[in-house]
């Protein structure tokens, strides 16, 4: 039912309706926002970049190949271009002068709330915070998007047994930070 609603939008589209798109636009927004920060780790650049996925999107719609979902597409062209701009990012070197600052400025932060907030949710918000992005991106897609383990697939490129494998392995990994972690260090 889902995709029918997608493949709705796409064909105004490309029968000419632009702003059709706006529905689409406005349905994936925040998936493909979040799939971009937890690349980026950056919410001005994660913005920029969503903004940029959508345009590539529009423009690549009249190569869309309906027999995967829009929403598995689209996907795959954010994470794509996360990757691309986190490489151009460090290509440039990051223009910070002293990285480490704002990393202590984030570490502050989570001191702050660990005062607040010593449960078992705080602990897993911290543990998923040591994850690679990519591990951090397919937790999410898994757990909060319900993406099967195909569309993931898909998504990141690589096969069914990899993130079956790839997804006990980072379970397993936030279950051994957890256990490190006592509250006075979150």
């Amino acid at each position: 039912m889902m995709h029918d609603d997608d493949f709705y939008w796409i064909g105004k589209v490309l029968l000419g309706d632009v702003n059709a798109f706006g529905n689409l636009v406005e349905k994936y927004q925040d998936m493909v926002y979040t799939i971009v920060f937890k690349v980026l780790q950056h919410e001005t650049n994660a913005e920029d970049t969503a903004q940029h996925v959508f345009m590539k999107a529009y423009e690549g719609l009249k190569g869309f190949k309906k027999d995967a979902g829009f929403s598995t597409w689209l996907y795959r062209i954010a994470f794509n271009t996360a990757i691309s701009e986190l490489r151009k990012q460090s290509r440039q070197k990051l223009e910070f002068a002293d990285q480490s600052a704002i990393e202590r400025i984030a570490a502050n932060k989570a001191d702050e709330l660990a005062d607040e907030k010593e449960t078992q949710e705080y602990r897993l918000q911290k543990a998923l915070n040591h994850l690679q992005p990519e591990e951090n991106l397919m937790i999410n897609l898994y757990y909060a998007q319900n993406l099967s383990t195909e569309e993931i697939g898909k998504v990141l490129g690589m096969g069914v047994s990899n993130v079956k494998v790839r997804l006990f392995r980072i379970r397993k990994k936030i279950e051994d930070i957890m256990l490190v972690l006592q509250p006075d260090q979150v």
